[in-house]
């Protein structure tokens, strides 16, 4: 009896060889031959699950959406008690490239900002995902404000924006080396400090 194979993982498996792929020569060199090879299958394979480019790097895009944010809830599952300081502090250093892995997806994101600003379909989705992230984030903002945990004159979804923002423009200064994790880090803690008591 063959063995069955399921559609979502095998599509995950060609997001990670895009990722690969993209990490070392940029999206716009991706081909579907190109991500076959990396993934170890035939291109008749990659076609069978995505029938172009564009969509195979979309369905990339949201993986990877899905592959941080399995990170980052890793990442509070390990803080005992969390504050909601620590709450946001996570969010914002898992949004940093610190590692192989987030370093890789920062390279990739990256190149997706590239090709979003010619191509309608990514900037959308990227306006779509970086809206959620940062309505998320606003609100748990909120939330601690609410509950004491910040300054009462704190405006949430002002300051959510800074930080979310900040956090993104360390990303390049991080993957050049101009800044370490520590001092990206190191300015993050600086502004919320500033915000929670």
């Amino acid at each position: 009896m063959p063995k069955r194979v399921d559609p979502l993982e095998r599509r995950r498996s060609i997001a990670e060889a895009v990722f690969r792929v993209t990490a070392t020569r940029g999206v716009e060199a991706v081909s579907l031959r190109d991500v076959a090879a990396e993934a170890g299958v035939s291109m008749g394979m990659v076609q069978h699950y995505f029938r172009s480019k564009d969509e195979m790097l979309l369905f990339a895009l949201d993986h990877m959406r899905d592959r941080v944010a399995g990170r980052l809830q890793a990442r509070l599952a390990r803080l005992p008690n969390p504050t909601p300081r620590d709450v946001a502090r996570a969010v914002l250093a898992e949004l940093l490239p610190t590692n192989e892995d987030s370093r890789a997806e920062a390279g990739v994101s990256v190149a997706f900002y590239s090709r979003a600003a010619v191509t309608p379909a990514y900037a959308l989705a990227l306006r779509q995902g970086l809206r959620g992230l940062l309505d998320v984030f606003t609100e748990r903002l909120r939330a601690a404000q609410h509950s004491g945990h910040t300054r009462p004159d704190v405006d949430a979804e002002q300051e959510a924006a800074s930080l979310f923002w900040l956090a993104h423009g360390l990303v390049g200064p991080l993957l050049i080396g101009l800044y370490t994790p520590e001092t990206a880090q190191s300015l993050l803690d600086r502004h919320l400090d500033r915000i929670f008591t």
